[in-house]
């Protein structure tokens, strides 16, 4: 069913999860998924390593990467898979737990949450389309912090640390993902390199991530396909070229990589669905996920036939649909341990978006019309690079 739309499922033997567990074991630290197959020369980057320098440029896609190296030269890249959805929530999840989706629990942009009886944004921690901090210190009672990596490195006696833009720092998804881990704050690129050079001076070893959200943020508001994409995304890698020539100590593997991808939206693709439209009668509630993929949660299973002909009739060829089961059955989610909330968060039935098309659901009535989206199997959204660099 994939193939027949130029659709890709995730790999999850070379995916970000699977590098993460070379990272891991490294250290000698446990991974419930095998490593990414390294060969050639990207085995011999680890030796004499004590720091991992993770540095996730959020919304770059290989793709695209590989176009803007043509003119940067970097050298030791690997093709890496994301996870489904390709999605920061759940990509970046995966990148600190090494966890697939399927286990972390974290699905999706917006995801009905049993535990407060609705929907939520998981990023800001708000009402979709809505802001409000009342709203975010609820989900803060009501939610886990997940479980990550830096646990493990502590009982090695191993550093775990994260540079993040200080806006950020401890709202929403970072507050969930970010347990125990040593937190330092940004304000411009600047500030954050100064903040990682001090760093990496430090005596130390472990594993340091450092997370670039602004290429992402353009990339939705003018589209990976603009001039402007590309020249931000050039600009963040000279960079870091010549952080990495300059300033990263002997004893550091330096990684510059992604949670996923990103493909260009034409404003005539992007199908705005109403709260009025006649759909709507078959669920309990709106619907989750988001522009490149939707979690429909039905008021009657018996209701997945009606709704995938609804969408079928007024939108042809621009979406597939997959039972809850299916989905399951063929790891979209990736293996493990089922999250126990996993079925209530994903609905039942979950519908992707095929070649340019987008479904932007009208929760407030505010809702942009973006440029450049995420979440699908198309592999401009599903595969990211990782650069190795050494010094």
């Amino acid at each position: 069913m994939l193939n027949e739309h130029e659709l890709y499922l995730p790999d999850y033997q070379k995916s970000i999860v699977n590098l993460l567990s070379r990272f891991l074991k490294h250290f000698g630290c446990h991974s419930n998924h095998p490593e990414f197959p390294l060969e050639g020369s990207f085995e011999g980057f680890f030796n004499g390593v004590n720091k991992i320098v993770i540095f996730l440029v959020d919304g770059m896609g290989y793709n695209k990467f590989i176009q803007v190296n043509e003119k940067l030269g970097f050298e030791s890249i690997l093709k890496v898979s994301s996870v489904f959805p390709s999605t920061t929530a759940a990509a970046v999840t995966s990148w600190f737990t090494g966890k697939t989706p399927k286990e972390h629990g974290l699905l999706g942009y917006i995801l009905y949450l049993r535990e407060i009886g609705g929907l939520a944004n998981m990023i800001e921690f708000t009402y979709p389309g809505i802001e409000g901090n009342i709203f975010s210190s609820i989900l803060k009672k009501r939610l886990h912090r997940i479980d990550n990596i830096f646990d493990q490195l502590k009982e090695k006696g191993l550093y775990g640390g994260v540079i993040t833009h200080a806006s950020i720092a401890n709202s929403g998804l970072s507050y969930l993902i970010h347990k125990n881990g040593h937190i330092m704050g940004y304000y411009y690129m600047g500030d954050l390199l100064a903040t990682l050079r001090k760093k990496l001076l430090e005596d130390w070893s472990g594993i340091l991530y450092v997370y670039w959200g602004h290429l992402d943020g353009l990339g939705h508001k003018k589209g990976p396909d603009s001039d402007a994409y590309d020249m931000e995304m050039t600009r963040i890698l000279m960079e870091l070229k010549r952080f990495t020539s300059e300033s990263l100590p002997h004893d550091s593997l330096f990684v510059i990589t992604s949670d996923h991808g990103m493909i260009q939206i034409p404003n005539s693709s992007n199908n705005f669905l109403k709260p009025t439209d006649s759909f709507n009668r078959l669920l309990s509630s709106p619907p989750g996920g988001e522009m490149r993929m939707m979690y429909f949660y039905l008021l009657k299973r018996s209701a997945y036939d009606a709704l995938r002909l609804y969408f079928d009739e007024n939108y042809p060829n621009s979406a597939i649909f997959l039972s809850n089961k299916e989905a399951l059955e063929m790891e979209l989610f990736g293996p493990g341990r089922t999250h126990p909330e996993l079925y209530n968060r994903i609905g039942d039935a979950i519908m992707i978006a095929t070649k340019n098309n987008a479904f932007t659901y009208m929760y407030s009535g505010g809702e942009e019309r973006l440029a450049g989206m995420h979440g699908g199997l198309t592999e401009e959204e599903l595969y990211v690079p990782a650069v190795f660099l050494r010094r």
